[in-house]
């Protein structure tokens, strides 16, 4: 995936730019999906693009000239009185202007920033600003290319002006909300842990404002008030996205809500409708996603085609830039809000990239002055170095030999034999990624040990590092057995290479549908950590009811006596117990004893008793 702040498209969505790590800036124009310049800078590259925004500069003349002259200048040049120029900021501080319509860097703003450039924004009503990291914010005047205002704001990495052109907005882990008259803030934002990488500011109504943020890291949108100025105010609305989001952009509608488009590492793009009533606790899900898959055809498995970057235009429709940016696609697509997912098929990319991929690995080799030094970026060793040599120290070994030496068969080795199994794996790769031949690709590629994978990782040279990617891209699409091993020959390659991988700019466009494959993974993680949950529970119910039913005899049987027989049973045992006689005397002497109690003599007692 390539850094959203390498990537740009122009107000108007015609066009399309992006600067490389090299310092390769291509446009593309967006309606006819065709590559329109592509500029090699010269002396600029001393110092590499670190941020990049599209501006539009005023091209009215400031020599004097008689009314009727200025009047006749303007009528003719009246189409031409605004261009569009790209404005890149570079790692020493200076931010180069480059001209759209004469294909050149046009001015650069020097003696401004003295370290990187973090940050570009611009505004019709406000002008141009920059932040760098040496926690400045710079108001330029582009009529002169010189600093009309500085001031001191803290490491700012995202900026954007209010739409009235009164205020701006710059963000860090806290967003500042700056008064332009004044340089005083007028309030802060607080909620985002990390450094913020884009400020969008959307206008509902008359007076209505809203601010939308996104930070490195976070699989979120904070959506923020900018009615009212208070002082650590926290978000009214939270858009929840399925990964980290990498751009966005806003649109508002007639229907007083904001149409947001965004764009996740995974490669996919969502579409919320936000409604602003008020501050919502309850975050916000996407409308519809959108994926792009390439035509499998009788194929299994489904080649996902990563979406770099997408933009809303005035007809809310999306421009979506999908592929890589050395064969890039872009599209104009209308969203399809029946279901909730809108998914694009599209056919033969790969040719189509693969031609592209050819034209530009031909690079013209530049004169340089020797009073001039200038910094290249690294060497692009890409899939055409892999060539056979005609001759060498191994042309003369006759062909016998050579099978024997490429045989995998350790135990058909002859003794004197000094060559190991990793060389033989490594020949063997060597020449099945110069051939592609499936079957030896194959016998190497699914060995499953993982010593043997890295010792052949250890031997192979680096040119062969960029193809194998993409035959273990192939791998990981596939079922869950060549998974596992292309998932150990990636670790073998990342801990063996991971320096030289460093270095090449186009490791990224290799490693992005990787990392796009193990992200879009990760999302069905959580979902199948649940089903295996429930599955699990369910398995160890039945379990245990079939425990249960192993016997039919019953371990502990207890029955119920009748009321009747109970009585009967206890009636024997207390006649059984004392006899008549005993019971009448038992009865008299408890009279006697009443008696007593009740106050009466022992002689009336004794009378009684007698009686």
């Amino acid at each position: 995936m390539a850094s959203i702040s390498h990537c740009a498209f122009s107000h108007d969505t015609q066009y399309l730019a992006f600067c490389s790590t090299d310092g390769k800036l291509k446009i593309w124009e967006t309606s006819t999906n065709r590559l329109k310049q592509e500029f090699v800078p010269n002396l600029h590259l001393s110092s590499p693009c670190s941020v990049l925004e599209w501006i539009t500069v005023g091209t009215q003349s400031t020599t004097a000239a008689s009314p009727w002259k200025k009047r006749r200048k303007k009528s003719v040049s009246e189409d031409a009185e605004h261009k569009e120029i790209i404005a890149m900021g570079s790692a020493n501080g200076s931010i180069s202007l480059y001209d759209i319509s004469t294909s050149s860097i046009s001015d650069k703003l020097t003696n401004g920033h003295s370290s990187t450039v973090t940050a570009l924004t611009w505004s019709h009503n406000a002008g141009f600003f920059t932040a760098a990291e040496d926690k400045h914010i710079i108001e330029w005047n582009l009529q002169d290319k010189s600093v009309k205002c500085k001031w001191k704001s803290g490491k700012s990495t995202a900026l954007t002006v209010l739409p009235e052109g009164k205020s701006l907005l710059s963000g860090d882990k806290k967003i500042k909300w700056w008064d332009l008259e004044t340089k005083q803030i007028l309030g802060t934002f607080t909620g985002h842990a990390n450094q913020v990488t884009a400020l969008r500011c959307a206008k509902v109504g008359q007076e209505t404002s809203y601010l939308f943020s996104s930070a490195s890291g976070d699989d979120y949108l904070s959506v923020w008030s900018l009615n009212e100025v208070k002082k650590d105010k926290m978000p009214v609305g939270t858009l929840i996205l399925p990964d980290e989001v990498l751009s966005f952009s806003i649109r508002a509608t007639k229907e007083s809500h904001v149409m947001v488009l965004s764009v996740t590492r995974s490669g996919h793009a969502q579409i919320f409708k936000y409604q602003p009533n008020g501050t919502s606790t309850k975050p916000s899900k996407p409308t519809l996603n959108v994926w792009v898959t390439a035509d499998a055809g009788q194929k299994e498995s489904v080649q996902q085609i990563p979406i770099l970057i997408a933009n809303l235009t005035e007809d809310l429709k999306m421009v979506l830039a999908y592929g890589s940016f050395l064969g890039l696609t872009i599209e104009k697509v209308e969203p399809d809000f029946s279901d909730g997912v809108q998914c694009l098929v599209r056919t033969n990319l790969k040719k189509t990239k693969e031609k592209k991929e050819e034209a530009v690995t031909k690079v013209k080799n530049l004169d340089i002055n020797n009073d001039k030094v200038e910094y290249i970026g690294p060497a692009d060793v890409g899939s055409s170095t892999l060539k056979r040599t005609k001759s060498g120290p191994d042309s003369q070994i006759p062909l016998q030999s050579r099978l024997d030496n490429l045989s995998l068969n350790a135990e058909a080795s002859t003794p004197d034999r000094t060559t190991s199994k990793g060389d033989n794996m490594a020949q063997l790769l060597m020449q099945g990624l110069h051939s592609e031949d499936k079957d030896i690709l194959s016998s190497v590629l699914l060995n499953k040990r993982e010593s043997v994978i890295k010792n052949t990782v250890a031997k192979l040279p680096v040119q062969a590092i960029v193809p194998l990617l993409k035959e273990l891209t192939t791998m990981l699409e596939g079922k869950t057995f060549p998974s596992k091993i292309a998932v150990i020959w990636l670790k073998a390659i990342v801990t063996t290479h991971a320096a030289h991988m460093i270095s090449q700019p186009r490791i990224r466009d290799a490693l992005a549908p990787i990392l796009s494959i193990i992200d879009a993974k990760q999302m069905l993680l959580a979902d199948l950590s649940k089903l295996k949950g429930r599955v699990d529970l369910v398995v160890s119910q039945i379990s245990r009811s079939k425990k249960q039913d192993i016997t039919d005899e019953c371990l502990l049987v207890y029955q119920d006596q009748d009321s009747s027989e109970e009585d009967i049973d206890f009636g024997k045992v207390e006649l059984g117990s004392e006899s008549d006689d005993n019971w009448e005397e038992t009865s008299d002497q408890e009279r006697m004893q009443e008696d007593v109690e009740n106050g009466k003599s022992d002689e009336d007692a004794s009378i009684y008793s007698s009686d």
